[in-house]
């Protein structure tokens, strides 16, 4: 890759996302960090190490393996996305969260935020805690397992917490101190209706192969008929799912799920759950089996999610408000060596 300063950011940065739920820690043995003496970027008065830049990746790298059930690090890394690897794709969104951050804590400098000590602590103890276990359970000394985990020191890692979360409070605290008008909110909602509104459905699942003898789908949908019967016949629906479903993501919870307009449940699922009206049940067919539907809530209006469609569009404006000071001459960028390196 061909080694160029910025001057500025590109404008369709977005608002990065620190998570301050601590998560289970994994290590991925497959990556070898090492840390170079190299900065891998200048923003403003602050730096990104290559320290710094390897925790905020390997973090990055860690969660989406998880979201995803990904175990294999090489494997994951050099998958193809779009044109690039999926390596190359997070690396450069963490160069973006690396930076947005370096920018949050100089403002919060110049403005004398002083973040909750106590809120500061009581995160960096949980993190804590799931870092000493961690390290237990791996048979490693504290200070190998973040080097191995997020390839730096443990002594690191907690600094780099206590930027991350100071950098978080500061940006929660901004956010919520934009104004809102209510004629901005309500056409802001609806320009983004499908991205708020949802239905909260529950199923029960009789797993049944697309391609299953006659018999066995017959059998199957006789299962998913009589439960539709008890269901109807006004028997508890959390109880039924507890008892018959065979997902397991959903039976401990009654079956119930909330769900939007963005494809991540199979298309017959969405359909019913976006054509249908409080209370009524049914019965779908889709590639994992019969499904016993009931639709329990519709969520479809600026009132019944007003505390979330306001924070939304807060941070909105709050991400215009950013993206003039990444564009400033107040924040030039610079890409040193240690991007490329990594």
């Amino acid at each position: 890759m061909e080694k160029k300063a910025k001057k500025k950011m590109p404008t369709d940065i977005k608002i990065f996302t620190v998570v301050c739920i601590i998560i289970a820690i994994i290590i991925i043995a497959a990556i070898v960090y090492i840390v170079k003496p190299t900065d891998v970027a200048i923003v403003g008065d602050n730096k990104i190490t290559s320290e710094k830049f390897s925790y905020y990746f390997s973090r990055n790298v860690q969660n989406i393996m998880m979201q995803f059930g990904y175990t294999d690090a090489n494997t994951f890394l050099n998958m193809t996305y779009g044109t690039s690897t999926m390596g190359d794709v997070i690396k450069q969104q963490t160069l973006t969260q690396a930076v947005q951050i370096e920018v949050l804590l100089q403002e919060a400098k110049k403005e004398g935020f002083q973040p909750d000590k106590e809120k500061l602590d009581e995160l960096w103890g949980d993190m804590e805690k799931n870092i000493t276990e961690s390290a237990s359970v791996y048979g490693r000394s504290v200070n190998d397992f973040c080097k191995e985990a997020f390839g730096t020191s443990f002594n690191k890692v907690k600094q780099f917490n206590y930027d991350l979360y100071k950098a978080q409070m500061y940006m929660e605290e901004k956010i919520k101190a934009i104004t809102v008008d209510d004629t901005e909110l309500a056409s802001y909602y609806e320009e983004n209706k499908e991205a708020f509104d949802y239905s909260v459905v529950s199923h029960i699942l009789i797993k049944c192969e697309e391609d299953a003898e006659n018999s066995e789908v017959e059998a199957k949908e006789k299962i998913a008929d009589d439960i539709l019967d008890r269901v109807n016949a006004g028997e508890d629906f959390a109880a039924l799912a507890r008892e018959f479903s065979e997902d397991p993501g959903s039976k401990d919870s009654g079956g119930t799920y909330r769900v939007w307009k963005n494809g991540q449940f199979v298309p017959e699922f969405e359909n019913w759950a976006f054509s249908h009206e409080v209370g009524e049940t049914g019965i779908i067919r889709t590639a994992h089996g019969f499904h016993v539907m009931k639709m329990d809530e519709i969520i479809n209006t600026l009132d019944a999610q007003k505390d979330d469609i306001k924070y939304a569009y807060q941070s909105q404006e709050f991400q215009k408000i950013l993206d003039e000071k990444l564009n400033s001459e107040e924040y030039k960028f610079e890409i040193k060596d240690g991007f490329y390196e990594f």
